[in-house]
């Protein structure tokens, strides 16, 4: 049905387009007018009301809608979103489903799916939008046992009015009758009872819902019923007009709302009229990836990390040890950062090349010193336990090689396969517990090892990798080297 167009009388429009509140402020009243009007939707979405076109099939999730312009108060799935009730079906026998996605303009999917009989090409598709309006004013007479009425446009025709369908163009009435909320109160004039509503009733010649606030009292010159200064009147659960059939997608719907002052005979002492608009929800959409970064951090020199100070400065590329010693300790340190969306997390798994040779060479196998003397072991340990996937206590320089270590830093969520400070098996609780890197050269095949996880989404986990080595006497002079591969895997 076609909105009834109405003469404009200086009233301004003001509206936010999506899902905020609209709302409406008149101009310069009219003579005896109501001040500072305003009505306020809490949603300005329209109810959708369409049906269905040919290619429906029952047990599908796909709807199909007819948008012949014109043919019905509702073309475009626009007007819908996501987790909105849509009821399908004939008269009488509306089934009941859950908008999951809108697509084009001709459709949208629903869970469960389409029942038998509610497929049918002309089946009605609805989808009610309430509302709350919210109505402020200030007063321009004194009107002793007076009451205030708001009149929202409606159908002509009672029961369709007040049917709980959505009416192309009209507030629907509903089927349980709106609440009315009067002023408290909070003035000494103004005495209210309880709110009444009437669904369509005929005033100069058009249909309104009428909604009334009665009061005993004198009455005042400009009282504010603002909300803040005194309490508004708010009229609860308004069903939203589907569009008019002229209705453009993107541009509001315009509604004539009337604000009265009546007298205790009835009579309109002060009126005011208001245009409020109802216009679809702005979908905003974007694609989130499945993401996961992963940082390697220099440490500097002299930093406390896994219970020790560095002895030398790393970057994010080369772990520097310099010049090895016989009977001490050399130790570096970097930072690995992991950061992803997958809900189920990640791991994060370490294994070298090679041990360290002289100049890259191979050392076959799994050599020590002083069968090899030109490449640094992997340390076994001060209790000979340590391997790839054993941890052992490490504090003895006379116990020679190179090995790791791990410190969480204290980052929540994030599991290390071990720490420095770990209790148990071969280490016993000190600052001194860790293990070798596996070794993808060695014949015995060692398969890269997880050193650190979690089990759900991260925000910059941080873990320590400490690194420490000593030499024995007969290792051969040289630069020696060999190369770590760390490699972080999200689950998703």
């Amino acid at each position: 049905m076609k909105l009834k167009k109405f003469k404009k009388i200086g009233v301004g429009l003001f509206f936010v387009a999506g899902l905020v509140a609209v709302t409406f402020y008149n101009q310069k009243s009219l003579s005896a007018n109501l001040t500072s009007v305003s009505v306020t939707l809490s949603n300005s979405r329209p109810s959708f009301r369409g049906a269905l076109a040919a290619g429906n099939t029952a047990l599908s999730s796909l709807v199909i809608i007819n948008t012949t312009p014109g043919s019905y108060s509702s073309t475009n799935s626009a007007q819908l979103v996501e987790g909105d009730t849509a009821r399908i079906g004939e008269a009488g026998s509306l089934g009941s489903y859950t908008v999951t996605a809108t697509g084009s303009a001709d459709r949208f999917t629903v869970t469960p799916v389409l029942a038998s009989g509610d497929s049918d090409t002309g089946d009605d598709v609805i989808s009610s939008q309430s509302a709350d309006l919210t109505v402020r004013f200030t007063t321009a007479n004194a009107i002793a046992n007076g009451r205030f009425r708001v009149l929202v446009p409606a159908l002509t025709d009672n029961g369709a009015s007040a049917d709980g369908i959505p009416d192309g163009g009209y507030f629907d009435f509903g089927t349980s009758t709106p609440t009315v909320t009067c002023p408290s109160n909070a003035t000494t004039t103004y005495d209210f009872v309880t709110g009444t509503a009437t669904a369509s009733v005929t005033y100069s010649g058009l249909d309104y819902h009428t909604f009334e606030c009665a009061y005993s009292g004198t009455g005042a010159i400009s009282t504010p019923f603002d909300a803040s200064t005194n309490d508004a009147i708010t009229i609860s659960s308004l069903i939203n007009p589907a569009p008019a059939t002229s209705h453009t997608t993107g541009t509001a719907d315009r509604y004539r709302v009337i604000v009265q002052h009546l007298d205790t005979s009835m009579q309109v002492t002060d009126s005011t009229v208001i245009n409020i608009g109802v216009i679809e929800a702005v979908k905003v959409t974007a694609v989130v990836s499945p993401q996961i970064t992963f940082r390697i951090i220099g440490v500097d020199a002299g930093a406390s990390a896994c219970g020790i100070v560095t002895s030398v400065a790393s970057t994010p590329v080369v772990v520097p040890f310099n010049e090895l010693l016989i009977d001490t300790f050399t130790y570096a340190a970097q930072t690995l950062t992991v950061s992803t969306n997958a809900v189920n997390g990640y791991a994060v798994t370490a294994i070298e090349n090679d041990q360290l040779g002289i100049n890259g060479d191979t050392c076959t196998g799994d050599p020590t010193v002083p069968t090899n003397t030109s490449c640094i072991q992997d340390s076994r340990g001060d209790d000979s336990a340590m391997s790839h996937t054993a941890s052992d206590d490490w504090s003895l320089s006379s116990t020679k090689g190179f090995g790791f270590s791990l410190d969480d830093s204290n980052t929540s969520g994030l599991t290390p396969a071990f720490e420095y400070d770990t209790t148990g098996a071969a280490c016993g609780g000190g600052i001194d517990c860790y293990r070798q890197f596996a070794d993808a050269e060695n014949a015995v095949t060692e398969d890269p090892q997880t050193i650190f996880q979690a089990s759900s989404t991260a925000d910059n986990h941080n873990l320590l990798v400490c690194y420490k080595a000593v030499i024995a006497t007969q290792q051969a002079a040289g630069s020696y080297e060999n190369y770590l591969t760390y490699t972080a895997t999200a689950t998703f």
